[in-house]
């Protein structure tokens, strides 16, 4: 009896969860698997979503039918192991590609009486088969709205994914009408195409390519800046001036880039500046930029630079008495509105960033620096940065052409 007793407490031990769980390392590898299995999961699905598209490309090109003819989709089988969401999504898909793409001349319908389970008695025996398995069941239960049948069948051989696809007229005979055959690498990236606008890949590179042409090395741009001024500090300065206002100018000219890729590119631009009763101007500037994110421009993402350049502005106007180191006080304005306006020319140092959407819309952000005016009473730094103070800020948006 106690050696009886001695056994139960071995086998609980035994069969208790604590030992049969598994150890660190095998819960690690049993993770690394799922993991696995979950990316080559993903990798079929959007292998099998690329045949389809190439399936309804090649309908496109080439329809089955010369005209809207109603089709029936009969079944769809995917690999095994990859369970029956795949094969909704399969199907989902198909229905999505065909509604986008009208031109391939099928039509699908929805037939309850094709894909459900009939029975059939006659002389002869019982039949139980699917609907579309028995046309002549099909013409007795009438109703029937589709005129052929498509079947598709997507399976793994080895590294390849391989598509096979057959239409079927309902007829007794059950002729195929047309079938095809497609297959795609396991290591062969999906081409991930819009259902309505679909493209072989030779398309797409050529596409691709032309766009890369189309914005070559050189672009126009139009640019709307608006600059203004810090405020003079009080602490700093005994006899405060007035700042002057904020500067809008509209420029325009030439950028260029070194190659296509539009890693570093230059750009030489003029511009004007009016407001009424206020002030006039007109500028010239170069700048020269390097592209911080990536090695070649994106079309698809957006780019940032990082510029640097220099200015020349020549203005003239009640609005520009600041740009001087004396006070610009209220006696001042007076004596501007009784005679000559004033007027100034000066250079101008600036750096900023640069966020281009396209390379056809930029937005930017500069700091400018006026060394002739580092010691005026008009103006403050918004910030300095080795000794160098910066009394500019400026905003920009950008139109290339």
């Amino acid at each position: 009896m106690k050696a009886l007793f001695t056994l139960m407490l071995l086998a609980l031990a035994v069969l208790s969860p604590t030992a049969l769980a598994n150890s660190p390392a095998e819960d690690a590898q049993l993770a690394e698997l799922e993991r696995a299995r979950a990316e080559i999961a993903d990798q079929v699905h959007l292998a099998a979503f690329d045949l389809i598209d190439e399936l309804a490309f090649g309908w496109n090109r080439a329809p089955v039918f010369d005209t809207p003819t109603p089709v029936v989709l009969a079944g769809v089988t995917v690999p095994v192991g990859l369970g029956t969401g795949l094969a909704a999504m399969v199907e989902n898909h198909i229905a999505a590609v065909l509604l986008e793409n009208p031109t391939t001349n099928i039509q699908l319908v929805h037939c309850p009486s094709c894909t459900a389970v009939v029975v059939h008695s006659g002389p002869e025996g019982t039949v139980v088969s699917r609907g579309y398995d028995n046309p002549e069941v099909l013409a007795e239960l009438g109703g029937t709205t589709g005129q052929h049948a498509l079947f598709v069948d997507v399976e793994a051989e080895g590294k390849w994914l391989v598509l096979r696809a057959r239409l079927t007229r309902l007829t007794p005979d059950l002729p195929i009408v047309w079938s095809h055959t497609l297959t795609t690498s396991s290591g062969t990236p999906a081409l991930l195409r819009q259902p309505d606008d679909l493209k072989s890949a030779a398309e797409a590179r050529e596409e691709y390519l032309d766009t890369l042409h189309d914005r070559g090395p050189i672009t126009i741009p139009v640019r709307f800046a608006v600059r203004t001024f810090a405020q003079p500090d009080a602490f700093f300065t005994e006899n405060p001036g007035v700042p002057p206002p904020p500067f809008a100018w509209l420029q325009t000219g030439v950028e260029i880039g070194a190659t296509d890729a539009r890693v570093w590119t230059s750009s030489l631009l003029i511009g004007g500046s009016f407001i009424p009763q206020a002030y006039q101007g007109l500028m010239g500037q170069a700048r020269v930029s390097r592209l911080l994110t990536g090695r070649s421009r994106s079309l698809t993402r957006p780019d940032l630079y990082l510029f640097a350049g220099g200015s020349v502005m020549t203005m003239w106007g009640l609005a520009t008495g600041s740009f001087q180191t004396e006070p610009f006080t209220s006696d001042a304005i007076i004596l501007a509105l009784t005679g000559q306006p004033p007027r100034t020319t000066l250079g101008a140092l600036h750096l900023g960033l640069d966020l281009r959407l396209g390379n056809r819309i930029g937005f930017s952000s500069f700091l400018e620096t006026m060394p002739s005016l580092r010691n005026s009473d008009n103006m403050g730094d918004y910030t300095r940065v080795l000794g160098i103070g910066f009394q500019t800020l400026g905003m920009e948006v950008t139109v290339c052409f």
